[in-house]
């Protein structure tokens, strides 16, 4: 085949090219973007699986959280007597020894914690009913700590007869820690410890798509 000949075929061959490249975008790629597909709904749908060890794995990885805590100050008084006993000898007889008082007073300052141990939680998913529900466990006093520094004594009255010693301080403290985690049991510390935690895990799984599934904790 001589040159020319192969020179013309390479030309036919690129305006051919060049014109159907032209055909398909001005013409063909127009027609497919005016189809009519119809109504597609119902065709695709997106469909949303829960998986609850998903759930529990990434709540329980929480371990143990502190959700509420408060810090408190207090005013107290310890007050002690000597006391004649006579029930050892059989005598049905217990009084305070006069002029054997002794008492201080003390205040101090500290914080008390409550939480969720959310290695506890467990998680159900019910596909029935299309219900993630979410077990957890009841909050918890986590700490309860008083500030050596914050302790202070006011009227102490000593006695000759029964003075103080530093065991009577010792016990004090370690009562009134126990006081201070009753008192929180018995008040609002630990159902806001719930609520926080609650809030803390509705939104955790609030990240993940629950599609129509209804989020129950209890």
């Amino acid at each position: 085949m001589k040159i020319r000949n192969v020179i013309k075929l390479l030309l036919l061959v690129i305006l051919l090219t060049i014109g159907g490249c032209w055909y398909y975008f001005k013409v063909y790629s127009k027609n497919l973007t005016e189809v009519d597909f119809g109504d597609q709904s119902g065709i695709i749908q997106e469909v949303t699986y829960i998986s609850g060890d998903t759930l529990q794995s990434g709540i329980r990885e929480m371990g143990e959280l502190v959700t509420a805590d408060y810090y408190f100050t207090r005013l107290e008084t310890f007050e002690d007597n000597k006391v004649l006993d006579l029930t050892g000898w059989g005598i049905d007889f217990v009084t305070d020894i006069p002029l054997t008082s002794k008492s201080f007073s003390f205040s101090y300052d500290g914080q008390i914690k409550a939480g969720i141990d959310f290695t506890q939680v467990e998680v159900k998913v019910d596909e029935e009913q299309k219900q993630v529900i979410i077990t957890m466990p009841e909050a918890k006093i986590v700490s309860c700590e008083i500030d050596p520094e914050s302790y202070h004594f006011y009227e102490i009255k000593n006695n000759l007869f029964n003075p103080i010693d530093p065991e009577d301080y010792a016990v004090s403290l370690a009562e009134l820690i126990n006081a201070e985690k009753a008192k929180a049991a018995e008040g609002d510390l630990l159902k806001k410890a719930s609520e926080n935690a609650r809030k803390i895990v509705s939104n955790f799984v609030s990240s993940f798509n629950l599609g129509d599934y209804k989020l129950i904790i209890r």
